[in-house]
């Protein structure tokens, strides 16, 4: 069975492999280091392991650029952790595309969803228990970096040939 990785690139995002016929077969949130004791960096060795574990025939990364009223120093550290990303999925995976979120979510009609919307629709599909976090406030904590990396990744499957 053929397996696709989706990526959604930033310290909050997330890693996840499913096989071509949708079904989950592992999610993390994306790991992160400290460097210099202060700034959070995407940790480029579990994203290795993790897909060197796996072993995708196709990666699917999220393409995201600026944002207007972004800072210099937030575009950094995306800029850092999409790079990071980038070059291990690029050494370890035979085929990598980059999908824009308008892309990818339209394709599947997430257009104009929530996080929440499509963090449920995420669950709905792949049953991923990783996509919610500790309660807050009485509410479901959601990482959509989890939720938006495995819709990533089901819209890679159209890829395969």
């Amino acid at each position: 069975m053929r397996k696709i990785l989706g990526i959604d690139p930033g310290l909050s995002g997330g890693l996840s492999i499913i096989d071509e016929q949708f079904n989950l077969i592992a999610c993390i949130q994306m790991p992160t280091c400290f460097v210099d004791g202060k700034k959070r960096r995407v940790d480029p060795r579990p994203v290795f392991d993790f897909i060197e574990l796996h072993k995708p025939e196709l990666a699917v990364v999220e393409l995201v650029g600026a944002r207007p009223g972004q800072g210099v120093t937030s575009m950094f550290s995306f800029g850092d952790a999409f790079g990071a990303v980038r070059a291990v999925a690029e050494c370890l995976c035979p085929t990598v595309r980059y999908s824009r979120p308008q892309e990818w979510r339209g394709y599947q009609s997430l257009s104009g969803l929530s996080k929440e919307q499509i963090a449920e629709v995420a669950f709905e599909v792949f049953q991923a228990e990783q996509i919610y976090g500790k309660p807050r406030g009485g509410k479901r904590a959601v990482r959509d970096g989890i939720s938006d990396s495995l819709m990533i990744a089901k819209y890679g499957v159209r890829f395969l040939e």
